[in-house]
């Protein structure tokens, strides 16, 4: 009856064992060591989108407007007409003066004619050589009046070229601010064209970041209408002038390559990281286990146990977190198989747990 009793008992404490030696078994892990870096703090700012060129075109000459070749939200390219005037008088008055033109060449290539014919002729001594002169002149009057006539079809012509309205660079329509029939005058737009290859982001500064927002700040910028495609921008000016009122100054960002679907107008954040003075440590977001009362720790390998030691987060940016205690900076930390680890369990560092 004994031996029936002790069998069961043998294999319980068997089981124990073997139970206790598995939940001690070294746990693969993956593990950094923590990287300092100079302590930053965060600014975000919101800000509109502006077009780097914007217009708003007008006539050179007044005149009566014949057509509007384009409508709001048009895309055009630089040199294509936009607006053009009624240039019948105009053209009238290019064909003059080619005529004009080519009558002046004709006195000239008489005159020419006659000159050189009075040049014989006064060798052969049946011209006195004043009416050589004369003739010499006269060519000299010709070929100046030739430079008056086509001055002035340059003149006109230009005048006819300037009943056009064309687009002075790559851009979309924004607004058409005339019709055909209508009068139009020097100065008074006709059209607004916006360019959308080149966009600059303007926001509102506080005062106090004036000397942290230099051309090398740090920023990361979103489009509220995108809040999950980053952008690339940098800090392309302070304008140091400042709202008296409000006690800001604005800064100018360069969008680099922004998407077709960022326009001019809309609305976006720019998040400035700026340097506060000391050093932080930086793990990987990974690395951060955080409990429901807002503790945060970390596993730290030493001698091959795993040790959990609460740190405190300064903030996250992106995928990195800065550490100001808890953790030193030639210490291991694990960053993968975290989820399990129990305190002193052993770990057995791999690359991919």
């Amino acid at each position: 009856m004994k031996n029936e009793i002790l069998v069961p008992v043998a294999v319980l404490v068997l089981f124990a064992a073997t139970s206790a030696a598995v939940a001690q078994s070294a746990a693969p892990v993956a593990v950094t060591t923590p990287t300092e870096a100079p302590a930053t703090q965060s600014m975000e700012l919101t800000g509109s989108f502006v077009a780097r060129r914007s217009a708003r075109l007008s006539p050179r000459i007044a005149g009566l407007v014949a057509e509007v070749a384009v409508d709001a939200g048009d895309r055009v390219a630089a040199g294509e007409v936009l607006v053009r005037l009624d240039d019948r008088l105009a053209e009238l008055e290019v064909a003059q003066a080619k005529a004009a033109v080519k009558e002046a060449r004709a006195a000239l290539s008489e005159a020419k004619r006659l000159r050189d014919e009075g040049r014989r002729l006064v060798r052969d001594r049946f011209l006195p050589e004043s009416e050589v002169q004369s003739r010499e002149a006269a060519v000299l009057m010709a070929e100046a009046a030739v430079a008056v006539s086509e001055s002035e079809a340059a003149t006109v012509s230009e005048r006819l070229a300037r009943h056009t309205v064309i687009a002075p660079f790559d851009g979309v329509v924004s607004r058409k601010l005339t019709e055909a029939g209508e009068w139009a005058s020097t100065g008074v737009p006709v059209a607004e064209l916006v360019g959308t290859d080149e966009l600059w982001l303007d926001v509102r500064a506080p005062q106090e970041s004036w000397p942290a927002l230099a051309d090398g700040a740090e920023v990361a910028v979103r489009a509220d209408a995108f809040p999950n495609r980053p952008l690339e921008a940098t800090v392309h000016a302070r304008v140091p002038v400042n709202d008296p009122t409000a006690r800001t100054f604005l800064v100018r960002l360069v969008i680099s390559d922004p998407p077709p679907g960022v326009i001019p107008g809309m609305s976006a954040r720019a998040r400035f990281l700026l340097p506060r003075g000391g050093k932080v440590l930086n793990l990987p977001r990974d690395a951060i286990i955080r409990y429901p009362d807002g503790t945060t720790t970390v596993w730290i390998v030493t001698d091959g146990k795993a040790r959990e030691s609460e740190v405190t987060v300064d903030r996250f940016v992106g995928d990195i977190a800065e550490i100001s205690a808890g953790v030193g900076a030639g210490q291991q930390v694990v960053v993968r198989g975290n989820e399990v680890l129990t305190e002193n369990q052993s770990v057995r560092i791999v690359d991919n747990p």
